[in-house]
């Protein structure tokens, strides 16, 4: 017998099947799936391969080898996932071994390890000192120290997971002596816990409009999709939840996604709290070790019920019939890195192979998804009404050129720092959102008008005030350089400077100040790089500890806080003013969410938008949630400039590290992409570019953008793939991105 197999480290060289035979004492142990070890090359080196096809051995002109064992006895993929295989590999230009890794954990492969490598510091008081005297000139490098001194120790693995970091940074510290790696036998890992009251486990009494929502969902014929479109508050969950429990009887298995891991925690437990001992869960915080066992649960069909965030639409459950996408319009579900696939694309394919139903629910739904309803390719259900007693929360609209014409400088308007003082004085809580982290935006010089930039990357630094030190840093946000704020403009030497614009960390103290005795809890970047920090927060803000909560894009979604009864929406005009042409689409979709998170109990919600052009049709749109007045305007705007839905879009990015270079090879590329369009004519294909990217230079390297219409998307992939290995083929490097979202 002989098998063909994928390598799991295929690069663009060895992306293909190469045949093995099976050696007679794993004759019928070998299927299909299953991870194998092989020798490869001219040297034998052993490389991980999964099996594609067993069949009979036959002659041929060379001699085959031997595959060397199995791996690991049941197969880590199964049959639909295969079948994602080509689909992936075609439509986002990447390597079958790039496929399998998205679907495979790396531990699956992992050779037997006594112990795992621990992080511990080699004298915290230390530690301690480099960071209060700005020795650190690395985020990362202060993030991992900050993790240390609050847990005392943590494993590679996992400092590399919770914090999204490569090995280096954790390197860089060992090489000055201020921490020591060591060998720990690795512990279990915790199964999720439920910390909902017990009431959460009986399902709610379904409103009309939600009993026909669940009946059309399982009822749908195999592969349908929806759109489940409903208001904030309006019950979308309880219609998962219920139309997930009568798949589970009938011995089906349901996948959830939800968008950001900050909301993980809180969908974690109403799911545990409804199907106890049924769920996994995958994240992109778990360690390999956790991701590994929720994983092998998952295959092994100890779990049915599988709730996580992006990477989980890859998830090997047995007889999949339930994709549940929440808050489908999210931006964090598309990867914006290799392969740069997006959820929705997968799951839809997926569910066409598996016969599976699929639905997207949202109260601000994409563009393209609710364009896609209204043309009957997806079928919409509409939840009209916010559930039991609550209403829709009332919004005011806050023009600031009136509070600067009354002397109010404040970032507080009057009306909202009335409201947040009564609802203090009630017991109530406030949210206050800000999509701006750190102190502030920028230090800008007032005599010749720079602002300090990144030496690095060609932004401006923001300020920040670290945790243990005295002094503000500035910080890169796309390096994680960290600089000392100058005494002088490094420009014109003026010692003249001002900080401009206003971040989560100056809201919070500013909070303190105008609202003595008040509790202010952030929830931003910077707060929650901890492994548990998302749930600590929500957790401590849910009990009352806090009476506001500030934050970013990430409190603005799925959370249910009843007695929030005031939501601050500042600098919506930041939101708006983006130079890109999904800008108001997000503005809108941000504006109508964070409002949602008033008025979810009994108690009435009451909105305020800050903004100095209150007049402006994404505001008014997003002030009275109408979704459809929004979307008839931008759909117009979409039409007459061709952007998605209409047309498909594609980028290309050149990176170099000298500016030259990068012009050059630009240039190349696109002579090489006009020939490849070229030969498939007939399909819309329009060039833009090159030019100077958004951010030109990150990290020290220059980039250089193309972006390229056409009429379809398997069009851009066609053409993707062939310049991408015209490109191979002479050595130039590029990135490629079908649909991007920025």
């Amino acid at each position: 017998m002989q098998v063909s197999v994928y390598l799991r480290d295929s690069v663009r060289a060895t992306d293909r099947s190469f045949d093995y035979r099976i050696p007679d004492h794993l004759v019928g142990q070998v299927l299909v799936g299953q991870y194998v070890e092989v020798p490869f090359g001219a040297g034998n080196r052993p490389e991980t391969a999964v099996v594609a096809a067993i069949s009979e051995d036959v002659e041929s002109e060379y001699t085959l080898k031997f595959i060397s064992r199995i791996l690991d006895p049941i197969p880590v993929l199964k049959e639909d996932q295969f079948r994602l295989l080509p689909f992936l590999r075609m439509r986002y230009s990447c390597t079958y071994g790039d496929a399998i890794r998205l679907m495979v954990p790396s531990l699956a492969s992992a050779r037997a390890d006594s112990g795992r490598q621990t992080a511990i510091l080699s004298d915290p008081e230390e530690a301690v000192a480099a960071l209060e005297c700005g020795a650190i000139d690395s985020l990362l490098q202060v993030r991992i120290l900050e993790l240390l001194l609050e847990c005392e120790e943590a494993s590679v693995s996992e400092i590399m997971s919770a914090l999204s970091v490569s090995r280096s940074p954790i390197d860089t510290l060992r090489k000055k002596g201020l921490i020591r790696i060591v060998k720990r036998n690795p512990k279990a890992a915790e199964s999720p816990a439920c910390n909902l009251p017990d009431e959460a486990q009986v399902p709610f009494v379904l409103s009309s409009s939600q009993k026909d929502a669940a009946e059309k969902i399982l009822h749908a014929t195999p592969g349908q999709e929806f759109l489940l479109y409903g208001v904030t508050g309006s019950g979308k969950t309880e219609v998962y939840l219920q139309a997930a429990a009568k798949i589970l009887e009938e011995e089906g298995t349901i996948l959830f996604l939800v968008p950001e891991i900050s909301l993980t925690p809180q969908m974690i437990s109403w799911i545990t709290a409804r199907f106890p001992g049924m769920t996994a869960v995958l994240h992109s915080r778990l360690t390999p070790k956790e991701r590994y066992e929720q994983w092998n649960r998952i295959r092994t069909g100890k779990a049915r019920v599988v709730v996580g965030a992006r990477s989980s639409i890859f998830a090997p459950l047995p007889n999949l019939r339930l994709i549940l996408i929440d808050e489908e319009q999210d931006s964090s579900y598309k990867s914006e890195t290799h392969p740069r696939y997006h959820v929705r694309d997968v799951a839809r394919y997926r569910a066409k192979v598996l016969g599976a139903t699929l639905v997207l629910g949202s109260a601000t739904p994409s563009v393209e998804t609710f364009y896609a309803a209204e043309k009957g390719y997806t079928q919409m259900i509409r939840l009209p009404e916010r559930v039991g007693k609550a209403l829709i929360p009332r919004t005011c609209i806050v023009d600031m050129r009136e509070e600067l014409r009354h002397r109010n400088r404040s970032v507080f308007s009057r009306a909202l720092r009335d409201a947040m003082t009564e609802a203090f004085e009630k017991k109530e809580q406030v949210i206050l959102f800000l999509n701006k982290r750190g102190y502030s935006s920028m230090v800008l010089c007032r005599s010749c008008g720079q602002a300090v930039t990144c030496p690095h990357c060609s932004v401006a630094m923001t300020l920040h005030t670290m945790k243990r030190s005295a002094r503000p840093s500035l910080i890169c946000h796309y390096c994680g350089q960290i600089l000392p704020v100058p005494e002088e403009c490094p420009s014109c030497g003026s010692t003249v400077q001002g900080k401009f614009g206003i971040g989560t960390q100056q809201l919070e103290e500013l909070v303190r100040q105008e609202f003595p005795g008040i509790i202010p809890i952030r929830m931003d970047q910077d707060t929650t790089s901890g492994k548990d920090a998302h749930e600590r927060i929500l957790r401590l803000f849910r009990e009352g500890e806090a009476s506001v909560l500030i934050g970013t894009q990430m409190i603005a979604k799925g959370h249910d806080f009843p007695n929030v009864t005031v939501v601050g929406i500042l600098s919506a005009d930041m939101l708006i003013r983006a130079s890109d042409f999904r800008a108001g689409e997000r503005a809108f979709q941000l504006i109508t969410q964070a409002s949602g998170r008033a008025g979810r109990g009994e108690k009435p919600g009451l909105v305020f938008v800050q903004t100095y052009q209150p007049d402006d049709d994404i505001v008014l749109a997003a002030a009275s949630q109408n979704y459809e007045a929004f979307y008839r305007n931008e759909i117009e705007y979409r039409r007459r400039l061709g952007y998605p839905p209409f047309r498909a879009l594609g980028s290309i990015l050149v990176s170099m590290s000298s500016e030259s270079e990068t012009n050059t090879t630009a240039e190349k590329v696109r002579a090489i992409l006009e020939t490849c369009v070229d030969r498939y004519p007939g399909h819309g294909f329009e060039i833009y570019g090159p030019i100077p990217a958004p951010l030109y230079k990150v990290r020290d390297r220059y980039r250089s953008r193309m972006n390229l219409k056409a009429d379809k998307k398997a069009s851009l992939s066609a053409i993707f793939n062939a310049l991408q290995a015209e490109c191979d083929r002479i050595g130039i490097p590029i990135s490629l991105d079908i649909d991007p979202l920025w």
